[in-house]
């Protein structure tokens, strides 16, 4: 019986993650492609990496929408990183 709470408790705590949206995943994203946007020299690979965030933080606001909250979560982390690469990549060129 104890065994079967526990894993009830698991699942529940799990589950709760996955229905929450991904309010600081998405913060983050939005203030990382902002910063990559105000980078003023962009190169070609760096611009392909910012389409490729913005996109993907599209695609994160359009899961939320859509209550796909792991989805958006993954789609805000890729955001968030590939914005960071690209203004990283600006930085560096120049």
């Amino acid at each position: 019986m104890m065994k079967r709470i526990w894993m009830f408790a698991c699942l529940f705590t799990l589950a709760a993650c996955v229905v929450k949206p991904p309010v600081q995943e998405m913060a983050e994203a939005r203030s990382a492609v902002k910063a990559a946007q105000q980078v003023s020299d962009f190169t070609p690979k760096s611009t392909t990496y910012l389409k490729s965030a913005e996109k993907a933080l599209k695609q994160a606001s359009e899961a939320i929408e859509q209550k796909k909250y792991a989805r958006a979560r993954l789609k805000a982390q890729e955001a968030k990183e590939k914005a960071q690469k690209a203004a990283k990549i600006s930085q560096k060129d120049h």
